[in-house]
């Protein structure tokens, strides 16, 4: 009886042969050393254990001091053995390795690595698997193709040699399931045969996971991807690229790598992670872990953060539930608003050292004259409050007393910072001074300004807007709990936050200034943000980095969409009349634009598409956005009644990314990804005819992988019917 053809019947497969004997046994030896590895571990460790009771018996057994102590530390010694001996992680069985890397070095002849998310060594010390974040090996996966020749500075040796083949591999709970040589992938079906299927995306790893949270793609990792995320672990990383080229994902592999390669200094609770909104901070939830980070980072949007910072400094924020008026939260958002803050701490600090000189008992030959020469030289905010909180020494005289009475009025006062917020924002002079001459900002807009303020600081609130400016003030004040001393901080859609709020993340960081800032000023939504350049946000991290001398700036853009496809990418760059900004890694399905007759036939047209598509495709997640909140609650009443299945409406952090359809709002996607993206009544009146609205839907489209389908009965925005 002849055995089962291999592949299936498909004999067109039959040259892989030997490539996928290779990786099966391969996969076996190296699993099979696992298993065994794990299994020795184990004994060694019961052993170690019982031997650990059996002293403690003897312990509890010994008569005289001197016994007991030796035998304590027997058992001390026992302990540490068995702790030495828990670096094994049968974890490992979840996926042993992902890549294969093969070399014909010119000194060491050939040699073969797997790399995983992490090392792994057998019971004599040899390496089986090679953490990818062991650059100098892992560099020849990343950053050479198979058949290049490598020059690369290894351990402390020049070395040369060819990259003789790359591969990615599944190796999920200890199978060999998939291969990808050259492009071509091989996929091992469940009755053993291999087939050779279409590319692997990384959505099409979603569907298949059922689980469409931001995935942990370490294997797909591109050349330009790696170098940005090996960058050093002091300065700051730009990281600038279209929608879907990985922003997000190598920063998150950077805070991986740097964790890796120096733990005691980046420990996850000094770790600050900014995302744009809270549905972002679920999608990245599961691969931190996966990435080898240990519980603790902080993900926050900016807004959580700024209110934990507020709270640590003794302020509890009361916002008021309605924005501001447009033009009153532009000016919050202003980049002047660092001069503005600045200049006025400078004004307190003056005031205050005037005030404290004026009122202090006279006499400056006793004990306070030290304190008075440091109170006039006094160069920062920081270092006139050190002062003021240091106390004298105390000689039972009535100068010391008369310093405590009047430096314990003054500190009081000058530890209410929401006083001092809305005394800054209703300085009509000030804000004359700071903003006159400005382009953009008429006079009114200050007085709105001014009475807007007024109107909260009787309310007891703050805008939202507020935050960013109240944060900033404790750091230029001296507050600790608003300069954390972060070792690493990643902000994700760095172009939607303002120059203030940048600038109070950059402060946040330790004198290292490791950070990364991640952003695409053409996905920009919010319209009251401006930057004092161009160049957005970019140049402003740049200038302000410089202006502090806090070290090396690397600027790098991704120049590959491997999200979207080539026609998904064209209609959203006309969307924002742009050329193409990124080279797109594949085409797919033409965006489909459908014109109904009604509302009705809208919803009726949606339903059979989704519908149809889920039976294809039931694991795909699939997004419905509507511009505002109250259109997204109708259409899914509607598309409740024809029962569609498996159908959510989500919004913030209430969002699941398990397979269905989910029916939201275009705000709550920004930085998201869905296998579909179905657009319900794109009209003008939805996006205006600005720079901010295109974005926005710039943004929404962008969020498909492989389809795209706009349906509406009225007339759509930007001629989206010529498409």
């Amino acid at each position: 009886m002849e055995p089962p053809c291999l592949f299936g019947g498909d004999r067109c497969l039959e040259k892989f042969e030997k490539l996928i004997d290779q990786e099966e046994n391969r996969c076996r030896e190296i699993v099979g050393k696992i298993k065994s590895t794990i299994a020795a571990e184990d004994d060694l460790r019961r052993g170690k254990s019982q031997e650990i009771k059996e002293l403690e018996q003897q312990k509890l057994a010994a008569e005289g001091w001197r016994e007991k102590r030796e035998i304590s530390e027997l058992i001390g010694a026992a302990r540490e053995q068995n702790a030495r001996r828990l670096y094994q992680d049968d974890g490992v069985m979840r996926q042993p390795y992902f890549a294969v890397l093969e070399i014909d070095d010119n000194k060491l002849g050939e040699r073969s690595y797997c790399l995983g998310r992490q090392s792994f060594f057998d019971s004599n010390h040899k390496v089986l698997i090679l953490d990818w974040r062991e650059a100098p090996i892992s560099r020849l996966y990343y950053e050479y193709e198979a058949g290049e020749i490598y020059e690369e500075l290894i351990r402390g040796q020049e070395r040369t040699g060819t990259v003789a083949a790359k591969r990615q591999v599944d190796t999920a709970e200890g199978e060999l399931r998939k291969i990808v040589d050259g492009g071509i992938l091989l996929v091992r079906q469940e009755d053993g045969t291999w087939r050779r299927a279409g590319a692997e995306t990384a959505i099409s790893r979603k569907e298949e996971a059922q689980d469409h949270r931001l995935p942990e793609i370490t294997s797909l990792i591109s050349r330009e991807q790696f170098r940005a995320i090996t960058q050093p672990d002091s300065g700051t990383v730009l990281l600038q690229g279209g929608a879907g080229s990985g922003k997000t994902t190598v920063g998150l592999h950077r805070i991986a790598f740097l964790a890796y390669q120096n733990p005691d200094h980046f420990l996850p609770q000094r770790i600050l992670v900014v995302m744009f909104n809270r549905s972002l901070q679920q999608y990245i939830s599961r691969v931190l872990p996966d990435l080898g980070l240990k519980s603790g980072v902080n993900v926050e949007t900016f807004h959580s953060w700024a209110g934990k910072v507020c709270y640590n400094a003794g302020i509890t924020l009361r916002y008021e539930s309605k924005e501001g008026p447009y033009e009153v939260v532009r000016l919050k958002k202003h980049p002047l608003m660092l001069a503005l803050i600045e200049q006025y701490v400078g004004e307190l600090l003056e005031k205050s050292r005037a005030w404290l000189l004026e009122n202090l008992p006279q006499g400056e030959d006793g004990p306070l004259g030290k304190l008075v020469e440091e109170v006039k030289n006094s160069p920062q905010f920081q270092d006139f409050f050190r002062i003021l909180i240091r106390q004298p020494e105390d000689t039972g005289g009535n100068q010391v007393e008369g310093w405590r009475r009047v430096v314990g009025r003054l500190v009081a006062r000058l530890n209410d910072h929401q006083e001092d917020l809305n005394a800054m924002l209703t300085d009509r002079q000030l804000l004359q001074e700071i903003f006159s001459g400005s382009v953009g900002v008429p006079k009114k807009s200050l007085g709105q300004l001014v009475e807007h303020q007024v109107l909260l600081k009787e309310k007891g609130l703050v805008d939202f807007a507020d935050a960013g400016l109240l944060v900033r003030l404790l750091q230029l004040k001296g507050v600790a709990a608003a300069r954390p001393g972060y070792a690493h901080v990643m902000v994700d859609e760095a172009q939607d936050l303002s120059q203030v709020e940048l600038a109070t993340l950059l402060a946040a960081a330790d004198d290292r200034q490791c950070v990364t800032m991640c952003g695409d000023m053409a996905q920009k939504i919010k319209g009251e943000v401006t930057f004092g350049s161009p160049a957005g946000f970019a140049h402003f991290i740049q200038e302000q980095q410089k202006k502090l001398q806090a070290g090396q700036v690397q600027a790098e853009t991704l120049m590959v969409g491997y999200r979207a496809t080539r026609p998904i990418m064209e209609a959203a760059w006309k969307v924002v009349n742009e050329q193409p900004t990124m080279v797109v890694a594949r085409d797919g399905a033409p965006v489909e634009v459908i014109r109904t007759s009604s509302y009705e036939e809208t919803i009726t047209t949606a339903y059979n598409i989704l519908n149809d598509y889920r039976q294809n495709r039931p694991q795909a997640l699939v997004a419905v956005i509507c511009r505002y909140i109250a259109d997204a609650n109708q259409v899914f009443a509607d598309l409740q009644r024809h029962r569609l299945e498996d159908l959510r409406r989500q919004a913030r952090q209430e969002f699941s990314f398990q397979p269905g359809v989910v029916v939201t709002n275009a705000h709550q996607v920004k930085g998201l990804e869905f296998s579909a993206v179905m657009v319900i009544n794109p009209t003008p009146q939805h996006y205006r005819d600005n720079r901010e609205s295109r974005m926005l839907l710039h943004v929404v489209f962008t969020r498909a992988a492989d389809n795209l389908w706009i349906i509406g009965h009225q007339p759509m925005a930007y001629g989206i019917e010529k498409f």
